[in-house]
């Protein structure tokens, strides 16, 4: 039994969620895709499920040069978003990080505003990344820096996929220091990445790999273990643990299923909830593919679990499992 409830329309390849802080609101990204020809970031009410548009439309620019310096503003018709993360910062004010894939590769870094009936955003600036570095996914790292997971667009670089099993890292940000690559944290194809509370921690997802490597922030040492699934987004449930949703099968079948006739379905999925001390797993959802397409986040919003993909309309919503 799935225990699917329905689901949320309007977002079109929502590949990330992140709930806004003290509010009744739900971000998702918009990837670039089938059906998606211009990226978009999406605002969906928890209650009542409708939504809207949040970028372009209506959009607001206010550069913060002090933290980002002269960078050129956003240009929403190239804008390619993939992960997002949300943090709010002491003066109340949720900050949202966004993966662009558009004309540069960036984290681009909005303020949501919340003062109308709807969410809206407002641009304050960028952290573009050194070529030929791709991002994937991004975390708040709580003082207004973040990390980023990566990889390698140069097929021939150290980090490719093609010649190294570590074909992806991540790369840290701060104010005025700029990017750092992080020790320890080399993995085959980056996906997910989520930051402990207290900062000692680093979470990252292996795609190809199917796993999940813990990094020690204070020396590099790490740990990684087995998913079984295609390891994509990565968040913190209400519990502590953390949620990191995939597809249930191999790269190999996952794109035959992507190329096959009905490429939005057959491609079953699962969000399993992990203990960050021990890495030990448990599966929190499975799902066949002729409920949803292929999963690639899992985030808990009371006792039900809305799984977002990169590869179609809408949002699944799921009974959390009882006990």
């Amino acid at each position: 039994m799935n225990r699917l409830i329905g689901y949320v329309w309007g977002p079109v390849n929502a590949e990330d969620i992140a709930a806004v802080p003290g509010s009744e609101w739900v971000v998702t990204s918009g990837m670039v895709g089938q059906d998606a020809p211009l990226g978009r970031l999406y605002a969906v009410n928890r209650d009542d499920h409708s939504s809207s548009e949040l970028f372009p439309f209506h959009a607001d620019y206010r550069i913060d040069e002090d933290r980002f310096g002269a960078i050129e503003s956003l240009d929403p018709s190239k804008f390619e978003p993939h992960g997002i993360d949300v943090w709010q910062r002491p003066d109340g004010v949720v900050e949202l990080y966004v993966v662009n894939h558009g004309w540069r590769e960036s984290v681009e870094v909005f303020e949501i505003v919340l003062e109308g009936r709807r969410p809206a955003l407002r641009w304050i600036g960028a952290a573009v990344l050194p070529e030929p570095l791709t991002g994937n996914d991004v975390a708040a790292a709580g003082d207004g820096g973040f990390a980023l997971s990566v990889n390698e667009t140069d097929p021939t670089g150290p980090f490719a996929r093609s010649n190294l099993p570590d074909s992806g890292a991540v790369m840290a940000w701060t104010a005025p220091a700029g990017w750092t690559r992080v020790p320890g944290s080399e993995i085959n194809s980056a996906n997910g990445i989520a930051l402990s509370l207290d900062g000692k921690w680093m979470f990252l997802g292996g795609w190809r790999s199917a796993s999940i490597k813990k990094i020690s922030r204070i020396d590099g040492q790490s740990e990684t273990v087995s998913t079984g699934i295609l390891t994509d987004n990565i968040t913190w449930a209400a519990d502590g643990s953390l949620w990191a949703a995939g597809p249930a099968v191999t790269p190999e079948q996952f794109f035959a299923a992507r190329s096959g006739p009905q490429a939005h379905l057959g491609v079953p999925s699962r969000v399993l909830r992990v203990d960050p001390e021990t890495l030990t797993m448990d599966s929190m959802l499975d799902y066949p593919g002729q409920v949803f397409t292929a999963a690639t986040t899992g985030l808990q919003l009371a006792e039900e679990i809305w799984v977002g993909t990169a590869h179609g309309p809408g949002l699944a919503r799921f009974t959390m499992p009882a006990g």
